[in-house]
Formats: structure tokens, C-alpha cells, sequence
């Protein structure tokens, strides 16, 4: 009797046991059941002793060349349990054949809130509120100003990239009495509510930088994107402006943005994302107090990492069935 043989899946992180369940019947796992991360040389030295068919990653496992390379003719398709993709040589993919599937649409709204709080956090300057208060500072000054924040009432909002996302963390503002919010991107969106049409403004990125008092980036990291925050940009911003980001560390030349901070071109910074991440624990943007950081944290929700690895279970099962893919990158577009 000749033995069917499976396609080999090599899964690059920990999952829940019924997402392997689900997975079992139909592909031979490359799987290590540890929570220790597993390294990019790791992954490669994996792909070298058995070329997989397919691959689940989590994380940023850089799939460039190199990878491609090694793993051969064999790959047919990837699975990342990310909205982005920025991480994946989406060319090199196209040229070799090989089908990519993500996970969009699902964070949305958990990423909103962080945007939020990022914002709030920043604006009330509540890092420095709290080492004042540990240091014994507190009730030491008699200056007026001491701890005063920047209030969102009254306020303009620029939004870099007014997708889902962009479009979440909006909505979750206009109950702070925000005066208006400007965008830039690609197009121009419509809007159907005359409220809305009132509210939002399509500007150019030069006028945003210009006439905002906090900025979001909201946006995808590509070569338009890239560095698109560097010290041109800060220069064109407010000096009291803050700036949110929430999107990938790339958009943000971090050196430039230093700069920016320690000398007082803007006012304070909160990011979810840095390049590199983890962001080194001697980098400089950490000895400064009016500089927020956590650690990629805005997918942080325990139900939406489920259902991201559902669709990404959801999209290896389909493709390897002949099935559409629930997500998949449109190669030709990307």
C-alpha cells in the first residue's frame, strides 16, 4: 500500500494545541512545542536540514532571498499571522511562485485603543508625572506650569494612512471635542455623513506636519513610507505637536527623531514599533522622559491573536486543498 505522502509545514512559534490539531491530518509539522523564540539562523538552519512546503510564522522572520533561496523549488506558500508583510520579499515570492497569506482586518480595533492611550499618555505626560512622584518631586515646585499637559479639546489631528486602522483611531477621538482631523494617503476617502464630511480633511503630508497637534501614523511601511519621519519632517512640525506611531518602526528615522525630542522640535513621542525590535535596552530614545516605548503591544489582545492564527490555519488548509485563501497578497499589487 503506497503511503500518502504530506505536504511539511515548519511552524516558527508556540500555538495552541487545537490550531496543531487542526493542522495534523493534513501536513508533516516542522513544530517545536517551546516558548523560547526561535532566531532567523535557527529558522534557516531548519529550512536547510528539510525544505518545507509550507511555512506559519509569527513574528519578524525576514523572508528574503536568502531564505528563498535555501528552501528551494519546494516552497509553495507562506502563512503570516501578521496585517503587514513588510517583513516578506513579496517580489522574490512572485518570481518563484509562491503564495502568501496574512491575517488583515482583525486588529483594528485593539490597535485603535492603544493609539489612544499612546495619546493620552503622552499629552498628560504621565511618564514624567510618574518618576516625578518616585523621585520625591511631587509638591517641590511652585511653577505654574509644572505637569501641564496638552489638552485634545480644540485640537487638530493628523492621521498618516486613514484606513482601518486610521479610521478606528479616529472615531475613538471625536468624543475628546477634537476641532478636526486631517489625513494623507493615497486618495482621498468619501464620506457619506455631512458630520464626517466637515470633519475629516484630505491634505497633503507637508500640511498635516504643518497644522497638526498630534500626529498618528497609521500608515504601511513601503519605499514611499520608509524614513518618511525624518528630520525634514520634524522640522515642518509644531513645536508643541506629538507624535503616535503605531504602525512599523521603519516610517521613523529614530535618529533624527531623537533630535527632535531632546531638543525640543516637538514635544513628545509614544511608539508601539522601533527598528530593531526589541529596541536595545542602551538606545537613546530610552534616557528620554518625554518618549513613551512598549513593545509592539498593539495587537495585544488575547481573542484577536486567536483569531489571527485561525485565518492563517484557515488560509495553509484551503490553499493545500485547492480551496481560495481567505486572505491572500495580491502579488501583481504589492
Amino acid at each position: 500500500m503506497t503511503s500518502i505522502i504530506r505536504p511539511r509545514l515548519l511552524i516558527n512559534n508556540q500555538i495552541p494545541s487545537q490550531f496543531i490539531r487542526a493542522l495534523e491530518p493534513v501536513f508533516d509539522l516542522d513544530y517545536q512545542d517551546i516558548a523560547t523564540p526561535v532566531s532567523q539562523e535557527q529558522i534557516l538552519s531548519r529550512i536547510r536540514a528539510q525544505p518545507p512546503d509550507a511555512m506559519l510564522l509569527f513574528g519578524k522572520i525576514l523572508i528574503d532571498k536568502e531564505l528563498l533561496s535555501i528552501a528551494g523549488d519546494k516552497l509553495k506558500m507562506v502563512a503570516t499571522t501578521s496585517v503587514g508583510y513588510d517583513h516578506i520579499d513579496v517580489k522574490e515570492c512572485q518570481n518563484r511562485g509562491i503564495s502568501i497569506g496574512y491575517a488583515p482586518g482583525v486588529i483594528a480595533d485593539v490597535v485603535a485603543d492603544l493609539a489612544v492611550t499612546l495619546l493620552l499618555v503622552t499629552s498628560k505626560r504621565i511618564n514624567e508625572a510618574m518618576r516625578a512622584v518616585r523621585n520625591g518631586e511631587w509638591g517641590t515646585s511652585s511653577d505654574i506650569g509644572w505637569m501641564c499637559g496638552k489638552p485634545l479639546a480644540n485640537s487638530t489631528i493628523g492621521i498618516v494612512g486613514l484606513g482601518h486602522i486610521g479610521l478606528a483611531i479616529a472615531r475613538r477621538l471625536q468624543p475628546f471635542s477634537i476641532q478636526r482631523i486631517l489625513y494623507c494617503g493615497k486618495h482621498e476617502k468619501q464620506f457619506d455623513s455631512e458630520n464626517d464630511k466637515k470633519l475629516f480633511q484630505f491634505v497633503q503630508f507637508e500640511e498635516l506636519l504643518r497644522l497638526s497637534d498630534f500626529v498618528i501614523i497609521a500608515c504601511a511601511l513601503n519605499d514611499e513610507t520608509r524614513n518618511m519621519f525624518n528630520r525634514k519632517a520634524f522640522e515642518q512640525m509644531k513645536n508643541d505637536a506629538i507624535l503616535v506611531n503605531i504602525a512599523r518602526g521603519g516610517i521613523i528615522d529614530q535618529d533624527a527623531l531623537y533630535d527632535a525630542l531632546k531638543n525640543g522640535q516637538i514635544q513628545a513621542a509614544g511608539l508601539d514599533v522601533t527598528v530593531p525590535e526589541p529596541l536595545p535596552t542602551d538606545h537613546p530614545l530610552l534616557t528620554l522622559d518625554n518618549c513613551i516605548i512598549v513593545p509592539h503591544i498593539g495587537g495585544g489582545d488575547l481573542s484577536v491573536r486567536y483569531q489571527m492564527i485561525q485565518i492563517s490555519v484557515d488560509n495553509l488548509l484551503n490553499f493545500f486543498s485547492g480551496k481560495p485563501m481567505v486572505h491572500q497578497v495580491n502579488l501583481d499589487n504589492a
